[in-house]
């Protein structure tokens, strides 16, 4: 569901009632790209979020089945109790990074954005069930912007802590809350001039999932995920480089996630496919810009494999592919390192 409230300043008014020259088409050639963009990056940002935070809880998941954890490597036969052998080294610490590009081509509001993240985190398994831990992470997104001439570079800082819970041999439970602090260096080119303004802005988010998986004999594991993730995202206001007074923009992103995956599992490689189905079951915006109605929902198709042998270092890598939503695609490639001690 969208919810947009207008406030239109002084160079939205400019942007739609220009002499000869300037489209119609492109009513936001004179707005600052956050103004225009910003809730579409909302997308982008909460998508690596989640990719960063289910590295690690598959990764989890896995050791609890006792799986891939410490030379322990049989699916049928060790269950729990070689899980549990696993999970008596309690501390550990993971390490994750990420790139993620989006782009958009409608033509007035067209965008290309290349997002580049690091997180670290530190996990405590508080006992064979229940793990809790805390991340930090580290974002630049650089945006290029041609309905206006520029774009917008943006430096994020998030901290937060998770928690996951086992609730028995297949279904396991996981939540996370966090909060980002952003440094946004805004530009674009009104007539033969460039204007720059910087801003802050300020992120809340929270995500909750289940997640079932089945092991089979033939080494084959199907898993099933339900999600829910929500952020709120406030840019402040500014004055850019001209003197001119930028309005605060708000946007507020719900989205619900049906996942499903296979995985093949061998003594130290687990190979996977899967395919996330994303809705936009909440997404209002207050805004600078009348923009084009959004599409809501998307899917991404990703691959990928878990590594581990017989000491307490695993890690892995995933790729994936944003389709479906209407003049929107992206793709991404993460890789994350755990070590327990």
């Amino acid at each position: 569901m969208y919810q947009t409230v207008l406030k239109v300043s002084a160079g939205v008014f400019a942007g739609l009632t220009m002499a000869a020259g300037v489209s119609f088409a492109a009513p936001y050639h004179s707005e600052a790209t956050q103004s225009v963009i910003g809730p579409r990056l909302q997308l982008l940002q909460q998508q690596q979020r989640i990719e960063v935070l289910r590295g690690f809880f598959d990764r989890l998941n896995l050791r609890r089945a006792g799986k891939g954890s410490f030379g322990v490597s049989a699916i049928g036969d060790t269950g729990l109790s070689a899980g549990d052998a696993a999970l008596t080294n309690a501390l550990s610490v993971w390490a994750s990074a990420n790139y993620n590009n989006a782009e958009n081509s409608f033509p007035s509001i067209a965008y290309d954005a290349d997002t580049y993240g690091f997180s670290l985190g530190l996990d405590y398994a508080a006992s064979d069930t229940v793990n809790v831990g805390a991340f930090l992470s580290y974002a630049n997104t650089d945006t290029e912007t041609p309905f206006n001439g520029g774009g917008s570079d943006t430096d994020a800082y998030t901290v937060g802590p998770y928690v996951s819970v086992m609730l028995n041999e297949i279904f396991t439970v996981d939540a996370s809350i966090g909060y980002t602090f952003s440094e946004i260096e805004n530009r674009s080119v009104v007539g033969l001039v460039t204007v720059t303004g910087d801003q802050d802005a300020e992120t809340w988010f929270a995500s909750a999932n289940i997640s079932a998986t089945k092991w089979f004999e033939n080494n084959i594991g199907l898993t099933g995920r339900l999600g829910y993730s929500y952020s709120d995202s406030d840019n402040e206001a500014y004055v850019d480089s001209t003197g001119t007074p930028v309005a605060a923009t708000e946007s507020q992103l719900g989205q619900l996630q049906v996942a499903a995956r296979v995985s093949y599992y061998t003594e130290n490689v687990l190979p996977y496919i899967g395919l996330t189905y994303v809705n936009d079951i909440d997404n209002e915006r207050v805004i600078a810009a009348p923009l084009p109605s959004d599409d809501d929902d998307e899917f991404i198709a990703n691959a990928g494999a878990t590594f581990f042998g017989e000491g307490p270092l695993s890690g892995g890598i995933d790729v994936s592919y944003n389709f479906g939503r209407d003049d929107t695609d992206g793709f991404g490639i993460g890789a994350n390192v755990n070590y327990r001690f």
